[in-house]
């Protein structure tokens, strides 16, 4: 009896000395599965994102804007929004779709209804929330996606303008015309099916509604996304560092008789354990036969001994990117003919850096390094402005043309290659434009060659 008492005893005292936990976990706030609260706190909390919806309202004027999330999480990786969406929202749910009345500025966030076995399998999504939980995100309003038709058959009358994304999707990985190239290789499949989800949504809304005028919204959205928000602009300098201080060690680990795949999975490594959310494009680790191949993913080779390793790599914090290149030899020291285009490409990579002010334009910066390929005979290789904007894509919106821009986040790439051997130069940072020097965000790798060649292998 004793001894049935004691473990009575010791049972309760387990219990009662859980119950603070207990209390603890049963008080923390539902969070919806996707959402991440500590990305939207991160770029300006929800009141940056009203502050954002309510920018495009002004531009509007009039009309209903509808913005579609994506709508299945993807293969084998982590849920990343559709980058119109969130940039409008902070909010990161499949299926979801935002309306937002450009005359009133009201808002209603529309979700797929979950049932509560889903809800427990799968997560919260917004809709499941409680209603302060919502209120917190910022919508005070949100509805079941089986709502919006009678939203839209009770405001959209005869001339309403209903703005749309006419433009394709940009994708973490992909620009809005790379988007389209994949559409294009869709239509070209044989047995394919109906349009992509994008396209199908405009006839759809075309066909449904054809009383409504439809526009484009996205040349104010593009606008809006090319110069970075201070908020912004903080997360892009931590992914910058982050981003740099993992391949740097991936750099340092790297030694002959490596595959590719060992270098990539340093920076990797790196990423995920300085809280990078994900990567920005999967990586490119090219040796070998592949060294001119510009996308190569693959990364299953072992790199020949004494061979140059094109090293392209980013990661993707708080739904923002990241673009860095370096480019080594694995034995940890250039050839003469690899030392001599390596200065070259360094150096013209310097050059159309130390014009992007506000005092010059895109094509005075690409002047400048045009003028380093012509005196080495190799300005065929000169492709235009060597680099694009970055922002929650990798290849963000709009194209480096014209006036520079303070808030603009752009790459400097310049590219040397020789096709009838493996010979492939790049050195790529992602810079910052402000009001007075170039900040580059990626420093925290060294590009120049004593550097580059004293950090490969020399981690111990």
């Amino acid at each position: 009896m004793k001894k049935l008492l004691s473990l009575v005893s010791l049972v309760a005292s387990s219990i009662f000395g859980l119950l603070p936990i207990f209390l603890v976990i049963s008080c923390q706030p539902a969070r919806a599965q996707y959402t991440d609260m500590q990305a939207i706190t991160d770029l300006g909390g929800p009141q940056e994102f009203e502050r954002r919806r309510h920018a495009v309202a002004e531009q509007m004027k009039e009309g209903i804007l509808l913005v579609f999330a994506r709508q299945v999480p993807p293969e084998a990786d982590h849920y990343r929004e559709d980058n119109d969406f969130y940039y409008l929202t902070g909010v990161a749910d499949p299926g979801a779709v935002l309306f937002l009345d450009g005359k009133t500025g009201r808002t209603v966030l529309f979700e797929p209804a979950q049932a509560p076995r889903k809800k427990q399998v799968y997560g919260p999504t917004v809709l499941s929330l409680p209603k302060e939980e919502q209120v917190k995100l910022g919508f005070s309003l949100v509805l079941p996606v089986t709502d919006i038709d009678v939203f839209l058959t009770n405001t959209l009358k005869s001339n309403t303008s209903l703005w749309l994304r006419m433009d394709f999707p940009d994708k973490s990985d992909g620009a809005r015309s790379e988007v389209g190239r994949d559409h294009a290789d869709e239509y070209s499949a044989p047995y394919r099916g109906g349009l992509p989800f994008d396209r199908s949504v405009i006839e759809q809304l075309r066909s449904h509604y054809p009383q409504a005028v439809l526009r484009d919204i996205t040349p104010t959205l593009d606008a809006m996304r090319n110069i970075k928000t201070p908020q912004e602009i903080e997360v892009l300098r931590r992914n910058g560092k982050l981003s740099a201080e993992a391949i740097r060690d991936a750099m340092a680990h790297a030694k002959p008789g490596m595959y590719e795949y060992q270098i990539e999975a340093r920076a990797r490594f790196g990423y995920a354990n300085a809280g990078a959310q994900g990567v920005a494009y999967p990586a490119i680790v090219s040796s070998g036969s592949s060294l001119n191949t510009w996308h190569y993913f693959n990364n299953r080779k072992q790199v020949p001994a004494n061979g140059l390793v094109f090293f392209d790599y980013g990661a993707d914090l708080d739904h923002e990117t990241m673009d860095i290149t370096r480019t080594f030899n694995i034995s940890g020291k250039f050839t003469p003919e690899q030392a001599k285009w390596y200065a070259v490409d360094l150096e013209a990579q310097k050059a159309v850096i130390a014009l992007l002010t506000t005092a010059h334009t895109y094509e005075e910066a690409a002047e400048a390094g045009l003028k380093i390929y012509r005196r080495e005979g190799i300005e065929k290789q000169w492709f235009g402005f060597p680099g694009h904007f970055v922002g929650l894509a990798t290849h963000d919106v709009l194209l480096p043309r014209g006036p520079i821009k303070a808030g603009q986040v752009v790459t400097v790439e310049p590219i040397i290659e020789f096709l009838d051997k493996p010979m492939h130069f790049r050195v790529e940072d992602t810079v910052l434009i402000t009001s007075g020097a170039p900040e580059i965000l990626s420093s925290a790798v060294p590009k120049e060659m004593a550097e580059v060649e004293a950090l490969i292998g020399s981690a111990k």
